[in-house]
This record gives C-alpha cells, structure tokens and sequence, in this order.
C-alpha cells in the first residue's frame, strides 16, 4: 500500500511539473492563427500585442476603442495577405508604417 502511495504522489509531483497546454506562448502565434482564433481572442490578442509594444518602446498607445478598431483592422489586413508571418512581426510592421503616416 505504502508503494502504491508513493508511486501516486511521485505521479502527482511530476504532472505538477509539465507545463499547461492552456498556456500560450505568442513568439509562435502566426497571423493564420490569429485570425482563426475567434473574435474574443483575436480582441484579447490584440490587446496584448498593443501591450507588448508599449513595455517594448515605453510608449503607451491610446486606447481609445475607434483607435483599437483601426489598428485591429490593419493588423486583420496585413494577416490575411500574410498568413505565415508571425503576429508580433506583423503587429510591429504596422505600428512602423503608421508611424511613417501609411
């Protein structure tokens, strides 16, 4: 009884170890997956993204919703004609070209 037990908790503490399928990490996210990932996460993607690059540059966008919506939109466009492209890369071409007035 007393192995059993322990083979148990042994099991419990290395399954405690495995990182959580739930998490994600967005280095990997594609533009393909961003758009495929529905309205709810794509909005909460593009909230980290708008977060990501105001730690990055110290700079904090507005985050006004018709300043959200625009930018949610190029980044939607810029996606669908390149699928493959990361959306971090993709976000922070952008926000470069409309720092350029594109």
């Amino acid at each position: 009884m007393r192995a059993v037990q322990s083979l148990l908790l042994a099991a419990a503490m290395i399954a405690g170890a495995v990182p959580s399928a739930n998490g994600l990490d967005m280095v990997h996210v594609t533009c393909r997956a961003f758009l495929a990932s529905g309205h709810d996460n794509m909005a909460a993607i593009i909230m980290w993204l708008r977060g990501y690059h105001a730690g990055k540059s110290g700079v904090i966008a507005a985050t006004d919703v018709a300043n959200m919506r625009a930018y949610g939109g190029r980044l939607g466009r810029y996606c669908k004609e390149h699928p493959d492209e990361n959306a971090i890369d993709a976000s922070e071409k952008i926000l470069a070209d409309e720092d350029h007035g594109i």
